[in-house]
């Protein structure tokens, strides 16, 4: 069997206590491994990915959380190298809607055992990005958790580093236009997703990785106790039930703001708004477990 190469995000929260259990959970497995080769930022991410496609790599394995699965998409986005999670960010969102659980043992087995499926890509001005696209407040609150406050509180940083965008960021106009017609309303924040969740909890009732759709979700209450609202719904997984909320499923979507907004993209910035997206198809192929919803090799 060939080596896979295991490429890891120096960056990501569960790193430096993976680096010591990846090489013999391999071994254990009868898989032989080409690394783990740690990289220090994304353009080495990239970097080393490319250069296992180059020497012929089927599967490149990358750890690291959605931000790192997003950089790895960029580079493997309609290619026949397939690429194995291992999950070692603090939300995982990528790894969840894969049917993996957060557990690099079960990320292992999957590259052991599992079967490559195809799955969509969402892409935002020319990016792509592994599982969703925020603007205004989330895209704030992404800029402000920095990755030491990720590695010391978990998913408990991001409500760190909510406090200072709540009080500081304003509501906004947003001009919304899809195959659906156009939508324009004035709120706090939009999520765009090509995957099914949005933290621990599926964005939308319809939002799916191998749907072809885009999942698009935001509210009108722009209030702090509205805020505080939706978020506690997207906690409990209700935000698509609220009073307020607006949901589309679509394939393209464009988003104009007055005043303009910063743009992430799975917990990286990218810029700011406008942002046109449309869903790339089918466009990445990864390993996932044997129960994983559905096959479309």
């Amino acid at each position: 069997m060939a080596k896979i190469p295991v490429i890891v995000n120096a960056r990501s929260s569960g790193t430096e206590k993976a680096l010591s259990q990846v090489e013999q959970l391999f071994r254990d497995r009868g898989l032989r491994i080409d690394g783990p080769y740690v990289a220090e930022n994304a353009r080495t991410l990239r970097k080393r990915i490319k250069r296992a496609m180059k020497r012929g790599a089927r599967i490149v394995a990358v750890g690291g959380g959605d931000g790192s699965m997003t950089c790895a998409a960029n580079a493997l986005a309609h290619r026949k190298c397939a690429l194995a999670v291992l999950p070692l960010g603090t939300g995982n969102s990528f790894a969840q809607t894969l049917g993996l659980s957060g557990d690099l043992q079960q990320a292992v087995d999957t590259i052991a055992g599992g079967r490559v499926a195809h799955v969509d890509l969402g892409v935002v001005n020319r990016t792509f990005f592994a599982n969703f696209a925020t603007i205004g407040f989330p895209a704030e609150v992404a800029a402000a958790t920095k990755n030491p406050l990720k590695r010391l509180f978990g998913v408990g940083a991001y409500v760190i580093g909510a406090v200072r965008p709540f009080f500081t960021h304003n509501a906004f106009v947003a001009s919304v236009r899809s195959e659906q017609g156009r939508l324009k309303l004035r709120t706090r924040q939009i999520v765009v997703a090509s995957g099914r969740f949005f933290g621990r909890q599926p964005l939308t009732p319809e939002a799916g990785i191998q749907s072809g759709k885009l999942a698009f979700f935001t509210t009108t209450g722009v209030s702090h106790a509205e805020l505080v609202r939706t978020y506690l719904a997207v906690a409990t997984g209700q935000q698509a039930h609220l009073p307020d909320a607006e949901t589309l499923s679509i394939e393209r979507i464009s988003v104009r703001t007055r005043p303009r907004q910063r743009l992430s993209i799975d917990g990286e910035q990218l810029g700011f708004t406008p942002a046109r997206f449309h869903v790339a198809a089918n466009a990445l192929r990864v390993l996932v477990p044997p129960e994983f919803f559905r096959d479309e090799t």
